[in-house]
């Protein structure tokens, strides 16, 4: 007689039960031992090891601040921009002025000089009653950290690129440095306009010539065939990305980003 919801326990089953078990922890094993090192690793970080910074103070003053590694950069700035009130701090690499990411570790500070900058702006009283004014200071300002995002490009990536890989200088790097031209002479144009401000004469479309349009037209073509070599040796592991990730340290801008910035400003 067969019982449908009966389930024997007789020697088959528990021998079935067992291969079952038995591949159960098989699989949770293999999941352990594929798990990243980066995960395991959190279980035993490393010893912390004592770095020395090399900086400059928003007085111009030289510093030596010290830290440990693995540590953000962050921390160790933090205490000199409580003692010198700094409102809008701005951490940049002194050869390059390329902005630094606060949160890389210390460690890829080595070598390298830090600029500790306030970029606290300071606003015209005409700009108090007059909005086009203010905002014509802003768009300024704007552009001026703009720049210098793009200029940063030329000596962080753009010359040692030009020195161990000139093949590939031009084509990704060369169409930025023509548009930091264009960029400097839009910031001139602002500072002229502000400079001799008429608020009855003034037209914001005169800040915006034809040529300055066409320049962006003409650098988002060549973008084009920029990202389109990056993601090649990207696919290819080329070691071109390794110097250029040595190159970019502790900065905040890649390559890559720095080529987005005109297109997406």
């Amino acid at each position: 007689m067969e019982f449908g919801g009966y389930k024997g326990t007789g020697p088959r089953v528990r021998v079935r039960r067992r291969a079952e078990l038995g591949r159960r922890l098989t699989r949770r094993l293999s999941l352990v031992a594929k798990m990243p090192a980066a995960i395991l690793s959190k279980a035993n970080p490393p010893e912390p090891r004592p770095v020395e910074i090399t900086a400059i103070a928003p007085d111009k003053t030289h510093l030596t601040l010290p830290g440990a590694s693995p540590g953000a950069i962050s921390s160790v700035v933090a205490p000199v921009l409580l003692k010198y009130r700094v409102c809008r701090p701005r951490l940049l690499l002194a050869g390059s002025r390329a902005e630094i990411d606060p949160a890389a570790d210390v460690a890829l500070l080595h070598g390298e000089v830090l600029l500790i900058e306030d970029f606290a702006r300071q606003y015209d009283p005409i700009g108090d009653t007059d909005r086009r004014y203010r905002a014509t200071e802003k768009l300024l300002h704007a552009e001026e950290e703009y720049l210098e995002a793009v200029c940063s490009a030329k000596e962080l990536y753009a010359r040692p690129l030009a020195r161990n890989y000139p093949e590939f200088h031009d084509v990704i790097f060369q169409p930025l440095a023509d548009l930091s031209v264009v960029t400097s002479e839009h910031c001139q144009r602002i500072r002229g306009a502000l400079e001799n401000w008429d608020g009855g004469t003034f037209k914001s479309g005169d800040l915006f010539p034809g040529s300055f349009w066409n320049s962006y037209w003409e650098y988002l073509e060549s973008y084009g065939e920029a990202r389109r070599i990056l993601d090649e040796l990207r696919a290819s592991e080329d070691p071109l990305l390794h110097f250029l990730n040595l190159r970019q340290a502790a900065a905040r801008h890649s390559p890559s980003s720095l080529l987005l910035l005109p297109v997406s400003y």
